[in-house]
């Protein structure tokens, strides 16, 4: 049998440990490798925008600082405070972080064509990012209360998959929706969630990528036009320029384009730090350089060297969650680990992809390198929980 949230509750009133004992229980390789993920961040940021104009470009580099600070400073609380206690709180973070995704639907803030912010004066976060962590908590809880691993639990995990998935879709942020079902996937499939069912996520998702080909790309002597009847326009211009970007190489196709450019000039070593045309002339738009197109101002300045090394720590990064997910005895901590696996690991894929063209582009950031206070923020966080895990392993 499973454990409960009553036992997990009576652990977390046994016998605590010390701040001391938790420092030296703590992965300082995983702290260290964090802070040098940050490092490179700021570095890049700031020569995305080393000639830029703009005031608020110049400066985002010192704003990512600013949130580098916070977050290390969120990392450690959730670190040093036992992972079993926000079980607690699953339920009604989960229903709280729904309520903020409508919220953002009525009086959020657009910016750049999405409306995912909620402000309060200079101070804005993304209600989206931060319901990926509170989704993972949420499933955590489920999955350890529930005996069920068949299509009872399947059921409801896709039924909370598609609630989070459509509100943040209709923003719309089709990048960060997508997000949720890889992130159920994995923690299904370590919590021993049946085979059969597991295969059917894939099976619809290659049926929607069919689907999506056929009426994007119908027959040239079709009469029929091209239309995704679920998809906005711009949706479905990202697709057709993933297939042929010079479809439309100084429109949807430009970003792409000039993306493969930077990267593929950088060569084997790059041409050096705050060097290159395509980022420092403005080829490459300023509104994304910095953000979900980091990894191709990285590519040109550093090369295949500074990419490789960059996609190296990430890969670290992840086995060291894998490893500290299957290192624990309690089934919550390795169904939490997995998910934050999931999480991250979906979101390098798509962005690191989607700036080589190996998948559309879908905005989405890159974990720890891409501009961003709310999402550096609660990867930090995540991290910071998967810490804890490690932290309390021996105290289950």
């Amino acid at each position: 049998m499973l454990t409960s949230v009553p036992t997990t509750q009576d652990a977390i009133s046994g016998p605590q440990l010390r701040l001391w004992q938790k420092l030296i229980r703590m992965d300082w390789f995983l702290f260290f490798l964090l802070v040098a993920l940050v490092c490179v961040s700021v570095i890049i940021i700031y020569s995305a925008h080393y000639a830029s104009d703009s005031p608020t470009f110049q400066k985002t580099y010192i704003n990512q600082m600013v949130w580098g600070v916070i977050g290390f400073g969120v990392y450690f609380v959730m670190a040093f405070t036992d992972y079993r206690l926000w079980l607690r709180y699953a339920y009604w973070g989960f229903v709280f972080m729904v309520v903020l995704l409508v919220a953002v639907l009525l009086i959020g803030k657009a910016e750049y064509g999405a409306k995912s912010w909620i402000r309060f004066g200079p101070i804005g976060f993304q209600p989206s990012e931060l319901c990926k962590l509170a989704f993972i908590l949420f499933l955590a809880r489920l999955f350890i209360e529930s005996e069920d691993r068949g299509l009872k639990l399947f059921l409801s995990v896709t039924f909370f998959v598609i609630i989070p998935s459509v509100l943040i879709f209709k923003q719309p942020a089709l990048g960060s929706a997508a997000v949720f079902l890889p992130t159920a996937y994995s923690m299904m499939f370590v919590a021993g969630v049946r085979q059969r069912y597991l295969l059917t996520p894939v099976i619809l998702a290659i049926a929607l990528v069919c689907y999506i080909s056929w009426c994007l790309f119908p027959p040239p002597d079709s009469t029929r036009l091209p239309h995704v009847p679920f998809l906005k326009p711009y949706m479905e211009n990202r697709i057709r320029t993933f297939v042929d970007p010079n479809l439309d190489p100084k429109g949807a196709g430009w970003t792409i384009n000039q993306s493969l450019n930077a990267i593929g000039s950088g060569g084997f070593n790059g041409k050096g730090y705050l060097q290159g045309s395509v980022v420092l002339l403005g080829f490459l738009p300023g509104t994304i350089a910095h953000n979900d197109f980091i990894f191709p101002v990285l590519c040109e300045q550093f090369g295949f060297v500074g990419g490789g090394t960059l996609i190296v720590l990430l890969g670290v990064l992840l086995l060291m969650i894998i490893r500290i997910a299957f290192a624990t005895t309690d089934p919550v901590g390795t169904y939490i680990a997995s998910g934050i696996a999931g999480m991250l690991f979906t979101h390098i894929f798509v962005n690191i992809g989607m700036t080589i063209k190996v998948v559309p582009i879908t905005g989405i950031p890159l974990p720890f390198v891409s501009y961003g206070g709310t999402f550096l923020v609660v990867c930090l966080a995540s991290i910071g929980l998967v810490q804890s895990i490690w932290i309390h392993r021996k105290n289950e």
